[in-house]
């Protein structure tokens, strides 16, 4: 049995578990046919909180914590990180071409542009991601020297931007104040400010228990999408990744999972998936998109059913496929196992 390791941040491991397996549920709705279901939208909502914009505070947490110097940080991730994603768009461009309508012809265009932008999947949130490593080691070394007041106040700040869409209900130019990178507010609602609010929670949030009013700002932010809907926003605005209801969930998702109390077993349990998740993360749409949407597109099961039984197979499959590879000799550099 694992020896459990004193200073391992094991509700680290939690939220990235909870993380991937949100992942995995948004992404379920794709190959069944399900995504447009409307009965399905607040259930969707939820998930995709708790999805990519909760990796997102979890590098923050990590990342912006000790100031670290930029090429061997790089460098590292450049081989964890950036060269399985590579190596997966290639193999999933390839299947492509052999067994789909991608021509033979489009495969060069598709595997210069992999350095610059996502050819397949949701491998996305890798590109972002980078561009803020590319800032870290700045970004760290300030965080360490300024005080809890400025992180909060530039917090703030970011909290103020990502609420102007909801703007449009008063007046529909509002958006453009943020959405155009001459905007005033624009560079305060990226997901840089998602991760530095992941840094701040990991910091300066201790909740030894909740408290009555814990609660009532929770269902606040709960009942936030519903009286924006109500309002006459678009469901769209109301669930962008950066939007305000939707980053203030999953702060309130990372809280939560920080201060739960872990058994010895569970953080074993929770390690272990962690260890896989970015495995899991990178094979889930070849599994989805190539295997598993075929077969269901046979089956023709209502969505109750053929939403969680694909979550499930693609869950139990990603698993295995990952595990599998991390016993090779060359895994660590397929899946970034142990990464």
């Amino acid at each position: 049995m694992t020896e459990l390791d004193p200073n391992r941040l094991y509700w680290i491991d939690a939220i990235r578990s909870f993380a991937c397996v949100c992942v995995l549920l948004s992404h379920a709705f794709d190959p069944v046919g399900a995504a447009q279901v409307a009965a399905l939208e607040p259930i969707r909502y939820l998930i995709v909180a708790g999805a990519s914009v909760l990796f997102f505070m979890i590098s923050g947490a990590l990342v912006f914590y000790k100031p670290k110097p930029l090429i061997p940080f790089m460098k590292r991730r450049l081989v964890k990180i950036a060269l399985p994603m590579v190596i997966w768009t290639i193999v999933a461009l390839l299947i492509e071409c052999l067994c789909h309508d991608m021509e033979w012809s489009q495969l060069p265009h598709k595997l210069m542009l992999i350095p610059f932008t996502q050819q397949f999947g949701t491998f996305w949130f890798i590109y972002v991601i980078f561009g803020i490593y590319l800032l870290t080691p700045m970004i760290a070394t300030w965080l360490e020297r300024c005080s809890r007041a400025e992180v909060r106040l530039l917090l703030i700040v970011s909290c103020v931007a990502m609420a102007i869409p909801y703007l449009r209900i008063v007046d529909k130019e509002f958006p453009k104040a943020l959405f155009t990178d001459t905007g005033s507010f624009y560079y305060f609602a990226g997901y840089l400010w998602i991760c530095l609010m992941g840094y701040y929670i990991r910091r300066y949030i201790n909740i030894e228990r909740y408290k009555w009013w814990h609660y009532a700002i929770l269902v606040a932010i709960l009942l936030m999408p519903v009286v924006l809907l109500w309002l006459g926003e678009p469901a769209a605005v109301v669930k962008r990744r950066t939007n305000l209801s939707v980053v203030l969930l999953c702060a309130c998702y990372f809280v939560i999972l920080k201060h739960l109390r872990l058994s010895d077993r569970m953080k074993r349990v929770v390690y272990d998936f962690a260890q896989h998740s970015f495995g899991i993360y990178l094979v889930h749409n070849h599994i989805y998109n190539f295997i598993l949407a075929p077969i269901f597109a046979q089956l023709g099961l209502h969505y109750s059913v053929a939403v969680p039984l694909a979550f499930l197979l693609c869950l139990v499959l990603s698993y295995a496929v990952v595990h599998l590879i991390s016993k090779l000799s060359i895994g660590d550099y397929l899946v970034a196992y142990n990464s």
